[in-house]
């Protein structure tokens, strides 16, 4: 799914902001996108399963839900004017991510603030069952 992802995000209009090709965590454990703003990072796919409910033959049907992040940075103070369409675009790839089986599809945005920098995180969520 990190590859589908990668794929898809030189096609957007990314408004100044570039894209790496490197997960989002170097070897010293420092996070790669708190050191280069308006950079792209995107984490490897992680995934989730949780019992939905037995069967009489005893088999387990359960949810799986695999998700990627994709995290960049920007200046606090000075946001750039298009950070919304950044994050909107972001948002529409969701249904063009390549994700077989997926029953639900969901992308959740979260941002905080470390320093004089906001971390944007918009998160990719696939719900499967089985």
């Amino acid at each position: 799914m990190r590859s589908s992802i990668m794929a898809l995000l030189p096609g957007l209009n990314l408004g100044g902001f570039s894209v790496s090709q490197e997960l989002p965590f170097s070897a010293t454990g420092v996070e790669l996108f708190l050191k280069n703003p308006r950079v792209l990072y995107v984490d490897r796919e992680q995934t989730e399963s949780q019992p939905l409910f037995a069967t009489l033959d005893s088999r387990d049907i359960s949810t799986t839900i695999t998700s990627v992040v994709v995290y960049f940075t920007t200046d606090a103070k000075n946001s750039p004017l298009q950070l919304d369409t950044l994050i909107t675009s972001l948002k529409s790839i969701k249904n063009l991510i390549v994700s077989p089986g997926a029953n639900q599809r969901a992308v959740i945005v979260r941002t905080r603030y470390e320093g004089d920098l906001l971390i944007n995180e918009v998160e990719y969520q696939f719900t499967r069952v089985a």
